[in-house]
């Protein structure tokens, strides 16, 4: 199994240690978010003080850059990390799109194929020389002069990892790229019940299986050292669950396992700012569908038992680790790799 670290620091001054120490514990690989550092900024900023770890954006929102700017960042970053980068895109929601980052919203499944596919004419274009006439429904690229030609890589081209929660999307991922990224506010059910189904209609789309598709860990990862701690995590992810559950994208997770709560519980508590009481809906039940939560001693054992085999890469997110030093954390990400990835199997 390989193990990713979730880099969150909120300034871009504090990235490439943050990845330093992600590469120095033995981490595979960083997950690098898109809050208040653009990834390939932070990705930019760790590749030059690693040698080894692996750089995902997770997510990059891919729709308020044009595909050759992405094309672009993602090729540079990847010939300066030596192939390390890897390029994780999501589409975000409606209102963030159109509210925060100022946009005309689109039909997103439609507009990701026509997103990726034009992505991969450009680099086709720098890595084999192919001419670039890509004619797609919204995006078109037909100009490409040797002046702005970055030419090939010998690491390759990057690769293309999808964020996919809802059927759609998961079938697109299965259809175009090379990874996927469920996400943290997923269970188990709808892992095994939506997702897995819906990306093998894509890969049988793309003449793929499952083999052929890196699959990412899902749900949240918490630990501390005693009673005390487990209870701050536990409380600390109800509130999470909760935030995730007040959405209308989750209603249907919700609605698998016959809770006695719905979306529209959670979300009446939002729109009236009650973010404590949200997390008091989530029963214990409910936190541990969506997460694994346990000491340093027992959680490999515990992330086999939900993971072993069923993915390739499992992502720790230390927010929800309570009083582990950098020791214990080296030796649980020691532990947690030997645990079979659905590579193995």
């Amino acid at each position: 199994m390989r193990v990713y670290s979730m880099v969150r620091p909120k300034k871009l001054s504090e990235m490439p240690e943050a990845m330093a120490r992600a590469e120095r514990l033995g981490y595979d690989g960083t997950t690098l978010l898109e809050l208040t550092v653009p990834p390939t900024l932070s990705a930019a900023a760790g590749a030059m003080l690693t040698k080894d770890i692996k750089m995902m954006s997770g997510v990059f929102v891919a729709f308020p850059r044009s595909p050759m700017a992405t094309a672009y960042d993602a090729w540079s970053l990847n010939e300066l990390s030596g192939g390390r980068f890897q390029l994780g895109i999501g589409s975000q929601i409606k209102a963030h799109l159109t509210r925060r980052f100022g946009m005309e919203y689109l039909p997103v499944i439609r507009r990701m194929k026509d997103y990726i596919n034009a992505l991969n004419a450009i680099w086709d274009c720098w890595q084999d020389g192919t001419k670039l006439d890509y004619n797609g429904v919204y995006y078109k690229h037909n100009l490409m002069i040797p002046y702005y030609n970055p030419g090939p890589l010998t690491t390759g081209k990057p690769e293309i990892h999808l964020a996919a929660i809802n059927k759609l999307m998961c079938r697109l991922c299965g259809e175009v790229a090379n990874g996927h990224l469920p996400g943290d506010p997923i269970t188990w059910k709808w892992h095994e019940e939506v997702m897995l189904p819906n990306l093998e209609i894509g890969l049988e789309r793309s003449g793929r299986t499952l083999k052929d598709l890196d699959l990412g860990g899902y749900g949240f990862i918490g630990c501390a050292t005693n009673t005390e701690g487990l209870d701050r995590v536990a409380n600390g992810l109800k509130e999470r669950v909760a935030l995730y559950a007040s959405t209308p994208e989750y209603a249907e997770m919700l609605s698998m396992f016959g809770w006695s709560v719905a979306q529209e519980d959670f979300a009446n508590l939002s729109r009236q700012g009650k973010w404590a009481e949200m997390g008091n809906l989530v029963s214990d039940d409910m936190l541990e569908a969506y997460s694994v939560i346990t000491t340093p001693a027992d959680l490999p054992s515990a992330l086999a038992k939900r993971y072993g085999g069923k993915v390739d890469r499992i992502q720790i997110d230390e927010t929800w680790f309570d009083g582990l030093t950098d020791n214990q954390v080296e030796t649980l990400v020691t532990e947690i790799k030997k645990i079979p990835s659905h590579a193995d199997g």
